[in-house]
């Protein structure tokens, strides 16, 4: 026999043997899980739970207990809404025009009429108005007195049966300070006598109110061609 073919048998005869060794091993572990060789032995059972015999014995309360006193809460008196500014405020013969009184009382809105409404001559602010116009304006001022600016200020009514709704900004008239502003009604009809035409008020971006609406009268006289409304901030 040649040398390779023994080379060969030898090699044959291992493979074999180990084919043998390997399926008797695979198959003690298959009878024996258990066995120390088994390298993925089964997983420990957790040990049984064992329900403890007898009658459990109940907890019972001392012959004196008595209920506890259960707390009795009392209703919070809620805040008493205040009484909205009324709408017209009356006419004042004063020549102060940036009077400081605050007219009304606070309400859902966060700014007030900050003085009655005055009529005044339109040339006291424009020498060279003329007697032919009549407007409105004012100025919006904060919790300090300080002038708040880009507010929007609505001015609403009616001229010779129509209807008006205009909109301006504080800080657009200067005259009357830097949070003026100022509506101009009519600049061709002249003084005429209104009561309780007209009307402005603070709104806000989306045009939700910020103070009621102030209404005012107009006159049929040069010397009240204006009238001077301020807003002060309440909250």
């Amino acid at each position: 026999m040649r040398q390779g073919e023994v080379i060969w048998n030898v090699l044959t005869a291992i493979v074999l043997m180990g084919v043998l060794g390997v399926s008797g091993l695979f198959a003690f572990i298959y009878s024996q899980p258990n066995a120390p060789v088994n390298p993925f032995p089964p997983p420990t059972m957790p040990a049984a739970m064992v329900v403890p015999s007898g009658t459990p014995t109940l907890e019972q309360l001392p012959p004196t207990w008595t209920p506890g006193v259960t707390p009795t809460f009392q209703p919070q008196p809620s805040d008493t809404p205040l009484p909205t500014p009324t709408a017209a405020q009356g006419v004042m013969d004063s020549t102060n025009i940036l009077a400081t009184a605050t007219v009304g009382s606070v309400s859902s809105t966060s700014f007030v009429q900050q003085s009655v409404s005055q009529p005044i001559s339109a040339s006291v602010l424009y020498p060279d108005k003329t007697c032919q116009w009549v407007g409105v304006g004012g100025q919006v001022v904060d919790l300090q007195g300080r002038p708040i600016t880009g507010i929007s200020v609505q001015l609403g009514g009616s001229i010779n049966g129509a209807s008006i709704l205009r909109t301006s900004l504080t800080g657009t008239a200067l005259k009357y300070g830097k949070a003026g502003y100022e509506f101009t009604i009519t600049d061709e009809d002249g003084p005429m006598q209104t009561r309780q035409t007209f009307w402005v008020r603070l709104v806000d971006q989306q045009n939700l109110p910020l103070s009621p609406r102030i209404y005012f009268d107009t006159y049929d006289d040069c010397e009240k061609n204006l009238t001077i409304i301020n807003f002060k901030q309440v909250q």
